[in-house]
C-alpha cells in the first residue's frame, strides 16, 4: 500500500456515517492552511525547533513538505487559477505585538515554542512561502486561533461569495485543517481534505486525522483526483 494511501487500511470494517455529495466547481473554494514561513519553511520558526530538538521529526515533516505538499499546491493553485476558481489563504499569527489576542497560542504553548511561533502580520515569518503565494485579488484571512471560523468572519465571508463547497490543503493535517474543515462541515459546507497537499509532523497522526473524517465529516481526495473532478463538471456546466 502506498504512503499516501495508508490511511485507507481497514477503513471498511468501520461504520461510514457522512454522505455522499457533489461539487459545484463555480460555488467551491480551494482553501490553503498556514503555508507560511513560520510553519512550513525548515529555516525558520516552528522548523528551526523542529531541526534543533527533533530531527527526525523535522527530516520527515519538511522532506514531505518539499517533495509532495508544495508542488502538489503549485499544480493545484494553477488549475483553479486557470480555471477561475477561487482560493482563500488562511494565515495564522497574532495581530498584537505581544501576542494577547492569540490565545491558542499563549494557552496551549510552552515559553520556548511560543517565542518561536509569535510572528505577527508584517513580519516576514508571517508571510506565506513564496512558491504559492497569493496574486492580487485573491482573499487572505488571519487566525488567531487553530480553527479559522473561531477567529475570523470566513463563514459570513464564503456565504456572500456563495461558496458552499470548500477543498482543504495546508498544515498541519491534525490541527489547523482538521479543526477548521470539522467546523466548516458542522456548519453545512461540503468539505474535502486533499491527502497529498496536506502535512504533519508524523504519517500517523496526519492518518488518524484522514481516517476520521473520511467516516464523518466529509471526503478525502487526491490533487489529481479533485482536479479531474472538477474538470469534469466543468466539462458538464460547459455543454
Amino acid at each position: 500500500m502506498s504512503e499516501e494511501a495508508s490511511w485507507k487500511k481497514n477503513l471498511e470494517k468501520y461504520h461510514k456515517i457522512v454522505l455522499d455529495f457533489d461539487l459545484e466547481p463555480k460555488s467551491t473554494a480551494l482553501v490553503i492552511i498556514d503555508m507560511q514561513y513560520v510553519n512550513a519553511h525548515p529555516d525558520y520558526g516552528l522548523g528551526l525547533i523542529l531541526r534543533e530538538n527533533y530531527p527526525e521529526v523535522a527530516s520527515y515533516y519538511h522532506a514531505r513538505l518539499a517533495d509532495t505538499v508544495i508542488p502538489r499546491h503549485i499544480k493545484l493553485i494553477e488549475f483553479f487559477r486557470r480555471n477561475g476558481l477561487k482560493i482563500i489563504y488562511l494565515t495564522t499569527g497574532p495581530l498584537l505585538p505581544d501576542g494577547s489576542d492569540s490565545l491558542f497560542l499563549l494557552s496551549r504553548t510552552k515559553e520556548n515554542f511560543r517565542k518561536s511561533l509569535f510572528f505577527p502580520q508584517g513580519t516576514f515569518e508571517h508571510k506565506i512561502l513564496e512558491e504559492i503565494k497569493p496574486r492580487a485579488g485573491e482573499l487572505v484571512i488571519n487566525k488567531t486561533s487553530a480553527g479559522a471560523f473561531n477567529s475570523t468572519a470566513i463563514d459570513q465571508t464564503l456565504r456572500n461569495i456563495g461558496i458552499n463547497g470548500l477543498v482543504f490543503t495546508g498544515v498541519f493535517t491534525n490541527v489547523c485543517v482538521e479543526t477548521t474543515a470539522r467546523d466548516a462541515a458542522d456548519r453545512g459546507y461540503k468539505c474535502v481534505l486533499l491527502e497529498d497537499v496536506l502535512a504533519a509532523q508524523s504519517q500517523e497522526w496526519h492518518d488518524a486525522t484522514l481516517r476520521t473524517f473520511a467516516m464523518v465529516f466529509g471526503q478525502v481526495n487526491t490533487s489529481q483526483g479533485i482536479i479531474e473532478y472538477l474538470q469534469n463538471r466543468l466539462a458538464i456546466n460547459s455543454s
